[in-house]
């Protein structure tokens, strides 16, 4: 068999090794799709949620100071007594009942006070679900990113892996004509069994990426979109410095906290300040014989303040000023924290961007390279095993160009996150879950009326 022969020969195994079928594509889920999966499918979310109503019901109960109470006081008795008369023991019973009506006209601003600490923590529990909203969104985003990054280097080692039995088949007719040595063959089939485990280890990561995608949103991972960047994004460290400082829950969540621990000053002068309380009672009464009976209708007007400042009063002083002093140190602790986050993530985005842009040349570069030394190995002037060599440095490089540009695509979303721009109403998806000031109060586990218990599960 002649050498141009064997060159064609091997020329169209190669070829053939490295056609791939076309498929017709799948209805893609965009990443807008998968969010709203996640943020429904999340029970992070949803305990976020639950916290939040949770100290939102709790203001209300900051009116015990200042709410009209009535209770009702019923006693009875019965009991025998002896005479003097000689005429021995003698029954005697009697029932007493009462209703009071009792409210303080003014409790020393505690009521006016606890609301506000209460609608200051509300505040702060925002802040806190707005820190876990981010948290489930760049989580929901890394994932699908993932599995977009996983599906692209299987199909890129599945390519290679053609490519390179191409090479094993080639290899083995060179042989079989003499025109190479078994080493060329074993070289060869050294460089697949390699790309067999590299085929192996990507399909192992993508059902890990597809499995944790189907956790989190609850779907399956089937066609997915490429995602684009849309929004503002900072152009400038101070940009986002500044955009951090303005927007990121933490900092958000460490200013409401020094606030409520600046409101507990005001809380605990309120608690030891006058108090003015009415009352209004009717007692009536009846006992054996009527000269005990009485009917009464009572009215009082009590005023109450403190003369001594206590040891537990004082303490607790000084425990508000040591809780406010760590509030304002965790508030700028958060800020230098978040203003340093913020600067990696945007020169993190930064230098992805000129990655991407290095590996895209030089892809190009090898890809030029390996068309030349093809069309040199033809006519002999390259080996069999620079092909290779030239061919391996393409697919590295288109796998370098999948991971860069993964990368840039999870820096600019994280950049997102560390600006505080993460949330799903900033992203356009706040109907998905609705306001957290439109969520419906939870239902009353209790009876409103006497006596006071726990309904059944079947009420």
């Amino acid at each position: 068999m002649s050498m141009l022969k064997i060159r064609q020969k091997i020329t169209a195994s190669i070829l053939f090794g490295c056609m791939g079928m076309s498929t017709s594509p799948a209805i893609a889920i965009s990443l807008d799709d998968a969010l709203r999966a996640g943020l429904a499918n999340s029970t992070a979310i949803s305990a976020a949620r639950q916290s939040w109503l949770a100290i939102r019901e709790a203001i209300g109960t900051n009116t015990s100071t200042s709410d009209l109470s009535a209770r009702l006081n019923a006693t009875g008795t019965v009991g025998t007594a002896d005479s003097r008369n000689g005429a021995g023991f003698k029954q005697t019973n009697s029932i007493a009942t009462g209703v009071t009506l009792s409210k303080n006209i003014y409790d020393g601003g505690q009521t006016k006070e606890k609301t506000l600490l209460a609608q200051i923590n509300l505040q702060m529990a925002t802040a806190n679900y707005a820190k876990t909203e981010q948290a489930v969104i760049l989580g929901t985003i890394e994932t699908y990113l993932n599995v977009l990054k996983a599906r692209r280097e299987v199909a890129l080692h599945a390519q290679n892996l053609t490519r390179l039995k191409a090479h094993v088949d080639a290899s083995r007719i060179r042989v079989e004509a003499g025109a190479a040595t078994p080493t060329r063959l074993a070289e060869a089939r050294a460089r697949y069994a390699r790309a067999q485990s590299d085929k192996i280890l990507a399909q192992t990561r993508l059902a890990n990426a597809e499995d944790s995608y189907r956790s989190l949103t609850g779907r399956a991972a089937d066609s997915l979109d490429k995602p684009t960047i849309s929004g503002y994004l900072p152009t400038d460290l101070l940009a986002a410095e500044t955009k951090a400082r303005a927007d990121h829950p933490n900092i958000l969540s460490a200013i409401a906290a020094e606030r409520a621990a600046d409101q507990a000053f005001n809380t605990l002068q309120a608690g030891v300040r006058p108090t003015l309380a009415f009352s209004l009672s009717a007692n009536t009464k009846a006992a054996t014989g009527t000269s005990q009976d009485k009917d009464e209708l009572a009215a009082q007007l009590v005023f109450s303040s403190p003369l001594l400042s206590t040891n537990a009063t004082r303490s607790a002083a000084r425990r508000v000023a040591a809780n406010h002093k760590q509030a304002k140190l965790d508030w700028a602790e958060a800020t230098r924290k978040v203003e340093v986050a913020a600067r990696e993530a945007f020169r993190n985005w930064e230098a992805t961007a000129i990655r991407l842009e290095a590996v895209a040349r030089e892809i190009d570069a090898f890809r030029l390279v390996a068309k030349g030394i093809a069309s040199e190995a033809q006519f002999g002037q390259k080996t069999a095993l620079d092909l290779l060599d030239a061919e391996k440095d393409v697919n590295d490089a288109e796998l370098s160009l999948v991971t860069a540009e993964h990368n840039q695509l999870l820096a600019a979303f994280r950049l997102k996150a560390a600006t505080g721009d993460l949330t799903a109403e900033k992203l356009g998806l706040g109907e998905v879950l609705g306001s957290l000031a439109e969520m419906p109060a939870p239902q009353d586990p209790f009876y409103t009326t006497f006596p006071f218990q726990r309904r059944t599960s079947t009420d």
